[in-house]
C-alpha cells in the first residue's frame, strides 16, 4: 500500500508540473496568490466557449481522414451560463456543436446527484454522487469539501512555491467587458513554449530537492486525506485500525526519503538523460519544440479574482506516415461575474420523471431508448458516435478442439464453433437470466429487446417466440454454457467470423 502511495504521489507531481505557469510576482501581481484565490471562490456565474481544430498535413488526404478531420473541426462547446451557488450546488446550460448539429444541454448537481438533460432525451438522466450510492461509503468521512479544498490548496501552494516563471510572462492594465460590464483589470499574459518545458521541469525539480521539510508537510497532508481511500480501494476491512502515530511517521519519512533520493539521483544527469531521450525518440523534439505553445490571458480584478480568461493551445505533431495531422489547436474563452455574491442555480426540469443510472452502467440500448428517434441527439449517438458498434476477439488454442480457459475461450466441437454464452452476451450488453428449475437461459438483446430462450442440453431455441434449431445443443463445459457462434451472434444482432489460420474468433456488431 505504501509503495502505491509513493508512486501515485510521484505521478501526480509529474502530471501537475506540465500544468504550471510560473509563480513569482510579476508587475506587482502576486501570481501565486491569484491562482490560490480561485479555490476561495464560493459562488459565481460564468460563461465559456471551447473549440478544436486539427491542421491536416500537406498533401492529399484519404477520404476517411478528411471526414474525421472535418468532423472533429466542427466540434465546439458553448456554456451560455454556469452558476456555482456554493461548493455543493451548481448548474450549467449550453450546447455542443458537431457537424452542423446543435445539442442544447442543461446540467445541475447537488450533494446527492448530477442531473443532465439534453434536447432529444425523453427524460433527464440522474447519476448518484453520494458515496454510499456508489459503494464508496467507507471513504465518506475523508471526502468532505472543506478537507479536499484545503488539501488542494496545500498541494497547489507547494507546486507554485517551486514553479519557475516561463520566459514570456507580463502584466498590463486593461479595460475589458465582462458580461457586458466594462471593468478595469490587470491582464496576466503567459506564453509557454514546448522547448521551455524541459528547463522548467529541471528548475522545479531542483527547487523541490532543496525543500525536504516542505515535501514532508505536503506528503503528510496527502497521507491524512488519501490514505484511508487507498486502503478502501485495496480492500481493507472497515474495522481495520488506522496506523499509529509512529507508523504514520515512519511511512511518511520513508516516502520523503524515497522521493528526495530519486530527485538527487535524477538531477545530476538530468541534461544527459534528456539528450539521450530526444536522441532515442526524435519525435519528442517536435512535440516539445517551439511550435508547441500554450498562450494564456488572465484578467484579474483588484481582489485577484479571475474575471476573464483566454486560452490557446497549439501542439505540434511529428511527421508520421499514419497521422494525417500536423497540429492540434484548442481555443477557449471564459468570463466570470458575481464572484462570491448570492446566486441560485437553475434546476433541471424533472416533471416527466428521471432516468436513474449509475456511472458506467448505461448500455447503448438503454441510452437510445431514452432518446427521441427523430431527434438530432439520436442521430448523433447512433450515426456519428456509433455507440451501438461493438467488436471483440477471442483466441482458440493451437488445437481448437481443446479448451484451457473455460468461459472466455471458444472451442470447436464436431466442426461447429462454440462460444461462451455469458461472455459473448456481456460483450454485446445482453441481459442473461437463468431459471434453475427449467434449466432455461433467457437473453434480452440490448438494442431491440428481443427475447432469446435456450435450454441446457437442447438444440431447440426461440427468438421472440419463433422456434430455431441449433447446430449443436447448448453445452455445459466446466460450468459455463456454450452455444453455436452463428446462432448467438445472429440472435444478438452481430456477426461472427473464425480465422482458422490465426485461430481467432472476431465478433462485431455495427
Amino acid at each position: 500500500m505504501m509503495k502505491r502511495f509513493k508512486l501515485g504521489l510521484a505521478a501526480m507531481l509529474s502530471l501537475l508540473l506540465v500544468l504550471l505557469a510560473g509563480c513569482q510576482a510579476v508587475g506587482g501581481v502576486d501570481v501565486s496568490k491569484a491562482v490560490l484565490s480561485t479555490l476561495d471562490v464560493k459562488s459565481s456565474m460564468s460563461k465559456q466557449t471551447l473549440s478544436l481544430q486539427l491542421v491536416p498535413t500537406d498533401g492529399k488526404l484519404s477520404e476517411d481522414d478528411r471526414k474525421v478531420i472535418e468532423m472533429l473541426n466542427s466540434f465546439s462547446v458553448t456554456i451560455d451560463q454556469a452558476i456555482m451557488q456554493d461548493t455543493n450546488h451548481a448548474s450549467m446550460e449550453g450546447s455542443v456543436q458537431l457537424q452542423g448539429k446543435k445539442l442544447p444541454f442543461h446540467l445541475a448537481m447537488d450533494k446527492k446527484a448530477l442531473t443532465l438533460s439534453v434536447e432529444g432525451m425523453t427524460q433527464p438522466v440522474s447519476i448518484p454522487l453520494e458515496l454510499e450510492d456508489m459503494d464508496l461509503g467507507v471513504m465518506g468521512p475523508n471526502m468532505n469539501n472543506e478537507s479536499l479544498i484545503q488539501t488542494y490548496k496545500d498541494v497547489l501552494g507547494f507546486l507554485l512555491k517551486h514553479a519557475p516563471n516561463p520566459s514570456s510572462i507580463s502584466v498590463t492594465p486593461v479595460n475589458e467587458k465582462v458580461n457586458g460590464e466594462s471593468l478595469s483589470l490587470q491582464k496576466l499574459h503567459i506564453d509557454i513554449r514546448g522547448d521551455e518545458l524541459v528547463g522548467l521541469a529541471k528548475g522545479f525539480l531542483t527547487s523541490v530537492s532543496k525543500d525536504k521539510e516542505g515535501v514532508k508537510q505536503l506528503i503528510s497532508r496527502l497521507y491524512d486525506t488519501y490514505y484511508p481511500i487507498l486502503e478502501a480501494y485495496a480492500g481493507a476491512p472497515e474495522e481495520t485500525a488506522a496506523p499509529s502515530d509512529a507508523e504514520k511517521e515512519k511511512n511518511i519519512n520513508e516516502a520523503v526519503d524515497e522521493l528526495m533520493g530519486a530527485l538527487n539521483e535524477l538531477l545530476p544527469d538530468y541534461d544527459k538523460n534528456v539528450a539521450e531521450l530526444f536522441k532515442e525518440a526524435p519525435e519528442l523534439s517536435e512535440i516539445l519544440g517551439k511550435n508547441t505553445v500554450l498562450s494564456l490571458d488572465f484578467m484579474l480584478d483588484s481582489k485577484l479574482n479571475i474575471r476573464k480568461q483566454n486560452m490557446d493551445l497549439t501542439v505540434q505533431i511529428p511527421a508520421i506516415e499514419e497521422l494525417p495531422v500536423k497540429q492540434v489547436k484548442v481555443h477557449s474563452e471564459a468570463e466570470t461575474w458575481k464572484v462570491n455574491e448570492p446566486v441560485t442555480i437553475h434546476a433541471v426540469d424533472t416533471s416527466k420523471g428521471i432516468w436513474n443510472v449509475n456511472p458506467g452502467e448505461a448500455t447503448p440500448g438503454e441510452m437510445l431508448r431514452h432518446v427521441d428517434r427523430q431527434s438530432d441527439l439520436y442521430r448523433f449517438l447512433k450515426d456519428d458516435m456509433n455507440i451501438t458498434h461493438k467488436s471483440f476477439m477471442m483466441y482458440t488454442e493451437e488445437d481448437p478442439s481443446e479448451l484451457y480457459d473455460s468461459g472466455y475461450e471458444p472451442v470447436v466441437i464436431k466442426n461447429t464453433m462454440m462460444v461462451p454464452l455469458k461472455y459473448v452476451a456481456d460483450e454485446l450488453d445482453a441481459k442473461v437470466e437463468w431459471n434453475n428449475a427449467t434449466k432455461q437461459i433467457t437473453l434480452t438483446e440490448d438494442l431491440t429487446g428481443s427475447k432469446i430462450v435456450l435450454k441446457m442440453g437442447s438444440k431447440q431455441a426461440s427468438i421472440n417466440g419463433v422456434s430455431e434449431t441449433l447446430a449443436l445443443p447448448v453445452q455445459n463445459i466446466d460450468g459455463y454454457s456454450y452455444v453455436p457462434m452463428r446462432f448467438i451472434t445472429k440472435a444478438l444482432g452481430a456477426q461472427g467470423n473464425w480465422d482458422k489460420q490465426e485461430q481467432i474468433v472476431t465478433i462485431e456488431r455495427k
